[in-house]
């Protein structure tokens, strides 16, 4: 099978979409080339596949930037409503990456077309390369697109993004979504014939594939500092926007006004980027030296280490008034991690596949709720202390595993291609 990719992300650049798209594609059993972009703003971190391109073919098109530069780029955002925003800032960069994949095309020989998206411009520029190929066409969504609760618009920047989804989702022959929910809330406005098109392939988790031993990493200065410290709670990713960790730190301060010696025994330590305007509260600046840590950023081969190091790994997600759709590819790497899981989310598909790792819905609690927050921590420590904490039923890990995941794409891409032979091709 002779596959062409589309994943703007891809490693060695350390963002989600790179490492779950370039682990799905590693194991692939396919011959790929994949056409990705290169942005500078994000580091070369993401170390687990020193081989990755030795394995996968690589079409990089760097990006141009923005249509318009410098001052001109400052009014095209304020007089034109959709510049640089539907639906991304890489309208320049399809267009120049167009031409050269039509050429890697021709010259592969490739036999069907995959697009991962976010940025959903790869889903549009796969669109372009349908009409001109035929290709038969999956399209992979990591999260919804127009439906994306995180993503305000206005009111017409969300009508030419609801335009442009419906004709991906027209003319591709297959279409991905990471959970169930995800694909109810997406396609409940198309018709039942375009539904039957779709299905759920999860994150992956793959703690193997390493070149070489990975660094163990040393205690966080500030937390072996704490005498009797015998548990490490880790987040391991960014804290931005509405995903904040205010909740946990006003869970932790309660807690120490009700029972000041409850966490001697335990530090937190947040792994990743955690934006400076998060760490401004006042629940934050009042907890004791050493129980938060943060560690900041580092390789992505140290940071599975880390998880595998830790006696739980905690998940936070932004609040949400409806049931959660998303599945937090963290949360996938914590399970391989084979750790408990600790969720501060609110209802929906990262909770529920908390309890099911669990065995219990008290892992989680809602951002929203501290008193819930509090009960869940306090649930969790009592279960650090009874024993050692491990993780949950091997069958639920196995089930996010990266070659059956993979496998599972592949899977897709034949039943795109079945469909392709027996359908008219998309004008």
């Amino acid at each position: 099978m002779k596959i062409f990719a589309i994943c703007y992300y891809a490693p060695p650049k350390l963002t989600p979409q790179a490492i779950q798209i370039g682990r799905q594609l590693y194991h692939l059993d396919a011959r790929v080339e994949l056409l990705h972009g290169s942005d500078p703003q994000f580091s070369d971190a993401y170390d687990q596949y020193p081989d990755f391109f030795e394995r996968i073919g690589s079409l990089c098109v760097p990006s141009p930037g923005t249509f318009f530069q410098g001052f001109l780029h400052k009014v095209a955002r304020r007089l034109l409503p959709l510049y640089n925003t539907i639906p991304d800032g890489l309208g320049p960069w399809r267009r120049r990456a167009l031409a050269p994949a039509l050429e890697r095309i021709a010259a592969s020989g490739s036999e069907a077309l995959v697009s991962f998206g976010m940025p959903m411009s790869d889903h549009l520029l796969a669109l372009d390369i349908k009409r001109r190929t035929g290709l038969p066409w999956l399209a992979h969504f990591s999260d919804p697109w127009s439906d994306n609760p995180f993503h305000p618009n206005t009111w017409l920047e969300h009508r030419v993004n609801a335009a442009l989804e419906r004709r991906v989702i027209k003319a591709a022959d297959r279409v991905l979504f990471t959970s169930q929910r995800t694909l109810d809330l997406v396609m409940a406005k198309y018709p039942p014939a375009w539904r039957a098109r779709a299905a759920v392939l999860p994150h992956a988790w793959d703690m193997d594939n390493f070149a070489g031993p990975a660094p163990a990493p040393a205690l966080a200065p500030a937390v072996a500092a704490r005498p009797g410290v015998r548990h490490v709670v880790r987040h391991i990713g960014a804290c931005y926007g509405a995903r904040s960790p205010e909740p946990l730190f006003a869970a932790l301060a309660r807690m120490l006004e009700r029972q000041p010696g409850a966490f001697d025994a335990v530090a937190f330590e947040f792994v990743g980027h955690v934006s400076p305007n998060l760490l401004a509260s006042d629940a934050y600046k009042a907890l004791p030296a050493g129980l938060v840590r943060m560690r900041g950023q580092v390789g992505y081969r140290e940071s599975l280490q880390l998880a595998r190091d830790s006696d739980a790994l905690l998940v936070i997600d932004a609040p949400s008034k409806l049931p959660s759709v998303f599945l937090p590819s963290k949360l996938v790497e914590y399970i391989g991690a084979r750790r408990p899981v600790w969720g501060i989310t609110p209802p929906g598909t990262s909770a529920d596949l908390i309890a099911e790792w669990a065995g219990s819905a008290d892992a989680c609690a809602a951002p929203d709720d501290i008193e819930a927050v509090t009960r869940m921590l306090r649930t969790g420590l009592a279960a650090l202390d009874g024993a050692a904490g491990q993780g949950g039923p091997e069958a639920v890990a196995e089930r996010f595993a990266a070659p059956r995941v993979a496998a599972a794409l592949k899977a897709q891409i034949a039943l795109a291609m079945g469909r392709e032979a027996s359908a008219p091709r998309q004008a």
